[in-house]
């Protein structure tokens, strides 16, 4: 029987649901682990598959003790907590799930866009925390009209695309950048390209991150990024907390030039708390008060999701351990076929 190990269950349940679907087929084990020390060694090495989740970074060291391993499933779709090349090395074919979360991210992202551009949070915030009449419509300073504003999306894939068309749907322009779609896509999609990335920052009312994580990609959304972007434009990052510098948004808020920042993910999670940005949200200090709104990288979640997600990745081990079928390998390029 195949052993398919999870080294960093996500799952609240022990993973019943997995265990269900593998009975007969499949030894899952389990661990919540955030380091290679939290999983016996026999365990990694008696491990046909992986299933990662957020936590634990696999990297050579954990691959080079992967005795039989074939197949890492990364249970989700940003794959930069694992070492592709190195698992190619070995033979191990790297997949992930790309068709997962992608309405809910894509709702998350236009929710966060919508909160500021009608002042939800902020009025909300405002009445709970002020004394006396607070019956005022003009207490946000981010609300505006949506219709013929401008949305920019960084990273035209399956979220960033389901993000775009929500935006049409609220009357929003939408602008693009991602330099490995194929020409013409944009007139497909009806939204407008841009091949650089500050010129796009520089007329969008809202900017939505939606690209990998990758060492591209890494501080994409730097000082000087944000210093292109139109003073007063909102920033949503639901995609990668690497993506985005922190200190970068900080400058943008304090000095103004930023109107407000939604982030649903971090450099490091939880963020340090130490950290002059989030230091300043939690003291409700008055540059950022109203205009940084945090969730706790939600936006992939629903139950309906994350159980296709679960499923999904269970069977992309079980599919190739049992027939050889391969869904969505991410290190073709890297394999050294064993």
């Amino acid at each position: 029987m195949h052993v398919i190990l999870y080294p960093d269950s996500l799952a609240q349940d022990g993973l019943a649901t997995e265990r269900d679907e593998a009975a007969g087929r499949a030894e899952v084990v389990v661990y919540p682990g955030r380091a290679r020390s939290d999983v016996p060694d026999a365990d990694w090495a008696r491990a046909d598959a992986l299933v990662t989740g957020l936590h634990m970074p696999i990297d050579e060291e954990i691959i080079d003790g992967l005795g039989q391993c074939r197949i890492i499933t990364r249970l989700g779709v940003g794959y930069d907590l694992i070492d592709a090349r190195a698992a190619g090395r070995r033979g191990i074919r790297v997949c992930n799930v790309p068709d997962y979360g992608t309405t809910e991210v894509a709702d998350h992202a236009i929710a966060l866009v919508l909160a500021f551009a009608r002042g939800i949070v902020q009025f909300n915030e405002r009445f709970i925390q002020t004394e006396g009449p607070v019956w005022d419509y003009s207490a946000s300073p981010t609300v505006t009209r949506l219709a013929g504003r401008r949305l920019g999306v960084i990273g035209l894939g399956r979220i960033g695309t389901a993000s775009a068309m929500r935006a049409k749907g609220f009357g929003l322009h939408v602008a693009a950048h991602d330099p490995y779609i194929p020409d013409g896509q944009e007139l497909a999609l009806g939204v407008e390209r841009f091949h650089d990335l500050h010129a796009m920052l520089g007329v969008c009312d809202f900017v939505t991150v939606h690209c990998l994580a990758s060492a591209e990609t890494a501080n994409l959304i730097d000082r000087a990024a944000v210093a292109a972007m139109k003073p007063g434009a909102v920033l949503v990052n639901t995609a990668r907390g690497a993506i985005v510098d922190l200190d970068a948004v900080q400058w943008g808020l304090e000095s103004g030039h930023l109107g407000g920042a939604g982030l649903d993910v971090f450099p490091e999670e939880p963020p340090p708390a130490d950290h002059p940005l989030i230091r300043a949200w939690r003291a409700r200090e008055e540059w950022v008060r109203d205009r940084l709104v945090i969730t706790p990288h939600a936006a992939f979640y629903s139950a309906a999701g994350f159980d296709f997600l679960r499923r999904k990745a269970l069977r992309t081990c079980l599919d190739f351990l049992e027939d050889g079928r391969l869904n969505n390998c991410v290190n073709t390029q890297h394999l050294a076929i064993r």
